[in-house]
Formats: C-alpha cells, sequence, structure tokens
C-alpha cells in the first residue's frame, strides 16, 4: 500500500523529470525494505513471493496469502492517493500512474523488456540471499532502491518500468485500464519463477540467508 501510494506521488508525469520520479519509487522501496525486510521480507511484490516460493522458503498457502496482500495494499493505495489528488490535477493526467506501453512498442517487445528489468530485480534479489553476501546485509534495502530507480530511468518511458503485478493492477483496476495488463504478470512471474533456477545453476546452489535485511 505504502509502495504505490509513495511511488505514485507525482502530480504531472509530463513534468516530473523521469529521474526524480525513478528515484521518488525507488527511495519508496529502500525505505520499506529497511523497515520491514526483517520482519517479512518486505515483498511487495508477488513476483518475489514466487521467487521465494520457488526456492522452498514459503509454501503454496503462505505465497498465496501475500500475494492476495500485495493486489489489496496496492488497490488500497492507489485508492487512498487517488482520493488525496486534486481535481485539477487529476484532469491534467486522469491515469498518471497506470503502467502503459509506449505506443511505438508492440505486446511482445514490451514483454521482452519487462522480462529484461525483471531478471535483474529477481537476480539481484538472489544475490542478496547468496551465503558469500551475509556480511553485506546491512546494504540490502540501498541495493533495493538503487535497482529499482536505474531500471525505472532505462524502460520507465517503454514500459513504466514496473516488474511487479501488484504496482501494475491497483490503478489499472481504479482506471478499469487493461491494455496489456498481462505483461506486467506474467514477465515478471516468469523471472521469479526461473532467474533462482539459473542463478543457483550457474553460479550458487546455496541460497539460504534467512532474510534478504
Amino acid at each position: 500500500m505504502v509502495m504505490v501510494c509513495l511511488g505514485c506521488l507525482k502530480l504531472n508525469s509530463d513534468t516530473i523529470p523521469p529521474l526524480q520520479s525513478s528515484l521518488a519509487s525507488g527511495f519508496a522501496v529502500a525505505t520499506l525494505v529497511q523497515m520491514f525486510g526483517h520482519i517479512s521480507d518486505c515483498h511487495m511484490n508477488p513476483a518475489v513471493t514466487a521467487l521465494f516460493f520457488s526456492l522452498g522458503k514459503i509454501d503454496i498457502i503462505t505465497s498465496m496469502i501475500y500475494v492476495f496482500a500485495e493486489l489489496t495494499g496496492s488497490t488500497a493505495g492507489y485508492g487512498i492517493l487517488w482520493a488525496l489528488t486534486p481535481t485539477d490535477i487529476k484532469d491534467l493526467n486522469p491515469g498518471h500512474c497506470e503502467t502503459v506501453v509506449h505506443s511505438s512498442l508492440n505486446s511482445m517487445t514490451a514483454a521482452a523488456i519487462e522480462l529484461i528489468i525483471s531478471s535483474m530485480l529477481m537476480f539481484m534479489i538472489c544475490a542478496c540471499l547468496d551465503q558469500r553476501n551475509t556480511h553485506k546485509q546491512d546494504s540490502v534495502p540501498i541495493k533495493f532502491g538503487l535497482t529499482i530507480a536505474t531500471v525505472g530511468l532505462c524502460a520507465g518511458n517503454l514500459t513504466g518500468a514496473s516488474m511487479n503485478p501488484a504496482r501494475s493492477f491497483g490503478p489499472a483496476l481504479w482506471h478499469t485500464q487493461w491494455a496489456n495488463h498481462w505483461i506486467y504478470w506474467v514477465s515478471p512471474i516468469i523471472a521469479g519463477f526461473f532467474i533462482p533456477k539459473v542463478y543457483q545453476y550457474f553460479f550458487q546452489k546455496d541460497l539460504t540467508v534467512k532474510s534478504i535485511n
């Protein structure tokens, strides 16, 4: 809830520089990971939940509960933000937090972009869970924040750089905008399931750090 509310807290995306928007999202995630990472691993993202399920760290029931909480939080967070947004700002940019595909891209290209950037995020999480990084856990929130900000700068204008089905779900539900919405589910979830296996096969089988913070 807080992630969507803070990450979308911009008045008009046409006047907000991409750097500011990307940093806002990155810092919001970093703050939440610092606050809640040691409690629940601070998933905030069904793709991250898929990663933890793929590694056997959580069971299917827990995964479903996490995903339900993530979608509910996204919907509630954006609803609160939208309720607090002045009417004149809404009129300027009625769907300012929706993740949309750039008009010059087809859906498959957009899906490929989301798959690549989601894979980068999942790879970073696997690195945080690597036993060889046990002594570097204090910097995990910074790693998350900078990864989100970097990817946002690179792909934000192409697909919205979602990497998170829940992040896209709340605004889409409130605005009933489902065009290409499947991209923001399929690509991140595929990355969440398969990148841990790739990481374990090529780099380190022992991803047993108990918490990402």
